[in-house]
This record gives structure tokens, sequence and C-alpha cells, in this order.
């Protein structure tokens, strides 16, 4: 997710795919990019990062660049502080870890209502990636919605430094209800042990505004009615997009009144395009993960201006992307229920504490 700020462009994101491409689909350049990993190489195994590492960018202006690298309870910076990458400097540092609350009322969005309380952005991606399945949080939030966070934050002495795992979390608002996600085993589950993560995610860009809907529109270039087989999603050139499920990438090139596409096949016959894209990160017959960045926003083919056309389909029939419901990954096995609802009673009862002590 990146967010542009009147000092500087800050970058937040859990790793779930390849160091190198989340570089780049953050914005920075392959020379910075090479020169972060280059950096790194002697520190970090990068076979071993996991989604529980995050990387934390800060582009601030004179072309200085701070990138940290969060890998359990250590934290990794690299600074690059000219034009021509020829000075810089890394540091390892090690955390000290505590569990807090983090609580709070949406006004205007959920990113602003996070920051504007203390958190920083790597906060919000995490909530926001945990409660992806089931809340669009670009269009779906409201004045007055409320969240709740048990999260582990890293501390380096005194100084926050990051977060760690969020082991509680809850989103109450007037269009998406409540939802609850309690991290158990490796996952995110609600209170009933249903798991949290299901086949594709709402949407493929993290910020939009929804310009066209599935079915019969007028097309403003063609001049006539026709059937429009997906969802338009506006978005500046160069927003990111990320598949929305995992699966093999079928086609990634020009295509007609598409432009710029991609075509990826998932299981049970279902298949998503990306199309009018400005460029492609893909290549066909490449496995992708779900959320994993595979191209960004423009305008190419059949398009009036920068968007993001997008189409779901399943055995060759089309189906309205914002209306599909998936089921979701296999619950709690009914033999650990016991011990889950034990567990889920401590968390709720040992985030009442935090709460309580400081009224």
């Amino acid at each position: 997710m990146i967010h542009l700020l009147s000092s500087y462009l800050m970058v937040a994101s859990s790793i779930n795919k390849p160091l190198w491409d989340l570089l780049l689909g953050s914005g920075l350049d392959r020379p910075r990019a090479h020169k972060i990993i280059s950096a790194l190489e002697d520190h970090v195994n990068f076979r071993h990062l996991s989604p529980r590492d995050s990387v934390y960018i800060e582009v601030k202006p004179e072309s200085l660049y701070i990138f940290h690298l969060k890998k359990g309870y250590r934290i990794y910076e690299v600074v690059i502080e000219d034009t021509l990458l020829r000075k810089f400097d890394i540091k390892e540092k090690f955390l000290s870890r505590r569990l807090e609350m983090v609580e709070g009322v949406v006004r205007d969005n959920l990113y602003w209502s996070m920051t504007s309380i203390g958190e920083s952005p790597e906060l919000v991606v995490k909530f926001a990636d945990i409660f992806g399945w089931d809340i669009d949080f670009s269009v779906e939030t409201e004045n007055g919605d409320s969240f709740r966070v048990l999260v582990e934050k890293l501390y380096r002495g005194d100084k926050f430094a990051g977060y760690g795992r969020i082991y509680y979390a809850e989103y109450r608002g007037r269009r998406t209800g409540s939802k609850y996600a309690v991290y158990w085993k490796g996952a995110y589950y609600d209170l009933n042990g249903n798991s949290l993560q299901k086949m594709f995610l709402r949407s493929p860009l993290k910020v939009y505004r929804i310009t066209s809907r599935f079915g019969r529109r007028f097309h403003p270039i063609l001049r006539k009615w026709r059937m429009h087989h997906g969802v338009d999603y506006a978005a500046p050139v160069g927003t990111p997009v990320f598949a929305v499920g995992e699966g093999v990438v079928k086609f990634a090139g020009w295509r007609g009144g598409y432009g710029k596409l991609i075509i990826i096949k998932h299981p049970k016959g279902f298949e998503t395009r990306y199309g009018h894209l400005s460029s492609i990160a893909v290549k066909p017959g490449q496995h992708v993960n779900q959320g994993q960045f595979i191209g960004r926003v423009g305008s190419t083919g059949l398009s009036t201006g920068p968007h993001l056309h997008f189409e779901v389909r399943q055995h060759g029939r089309l189906l309205n992307p914002l209306t599909l419901k998936l089921q979701p990954k296999e619950p709690v096995p009914e033999e650990d229920m016991p011990e889950f609802q034990k567990y889920v009673e401590k968390l709720r009862d040992f985030s009442i504490k935090i709460i309580e002590t400081r009224r």
C-alpha cells in the first residue's frame, strides 16, 4: 500500500512475494532495489523470509531513501543518501516486544484514522490484510465505524521500531457488520473457528474507485450499448495491481481492446483478467501467489483514461466480481475447538484488562 504525504513517500507491506518484486512493486527503481538487496545479502537469508516479516520504506526529499526490513525480532536498516547510490549504510538492531491494544473510530478512512492516533502505515497494512477477504476498506468504511487490535509492538530501547504479529482484531462497521479475527496456529479465524482466508481477495487494487460495474452499459468509445464483462477501477497510471488469488499465468501481453492484459487460471475452473495495464510483471506459465504484484494500472487498448478492467470467469461463464461468493478455507478442526475457544476467551479477557487499565 502506498501513501503520499506532504514530506515524503512511505511504503509498508508484509512480505508475501520475492523481495525484488516487492521493492519494484512499491515504486523503487531497479538501481536502488539492487543496491538494497546487495547491502542485505551478507546479513539476511532471503530464502527464509516469510509473510510475518515486513518492510517499511521512506523516500524523503533530496534523494534520501531509508529501507527497514523487520525479520523476527531484528530490524535491518539501509540508508541510501545520494542519487549516484555511492553512499549507503546498513545497521542491524535487536528489538524487545510488548503486547499493546490499539483502538479507535474511523474518520474519513482507515489509513488516516490509524495514523492520526500515532500508529504507522505498517499497522494499517497488517490490519487490512487480515480482513482483506471480507472487507474492502477503500469503499466499505464509514465515519463512526470502530476498530480494535491486540498487536505485538517492537522497541529498540524505548523507541518504537515496528510491529510483530496481530493476535486479535475486530472491526465494527455499519456496512460491514462486526468482523473478528484471532491468530491461531499460523492462520486467522473468526470467533467460531471459520477461516478468514478465501480463494479470492475482494479487489486487485489497494486504492481505487469503481467507475463502471458489471452489466449492460453504453460504451464511451464504441458509442453503443453492450455488455460490460467486468468491473472498472479508476486509479492513477502506475498503481500496483495484485493477483486476487493463487494460480498460473495463462496469458500476459497485448490483446485487442483489453490493451495489455494478464489472464490467470485458478483452481475449480476460475479465471481472472486484468486489462488496460501500462506494464506487466509476470510471464505465461508463471505461478503467482494471492496478493502478488503482477503489473501496473494503465490506459492501453480501448480505454478513455487510466483504470483497471477486472473480470472473473468460471468454466468460461462470466461472473460479477462484486457479488462473487466463495467458500473459506478449512476451519479449525473439530477436535481442536475446545482448545481454540479457551484461547479466544483468554485473548478477549486480556484485551479487556488492557482497556480497563487505561480508564
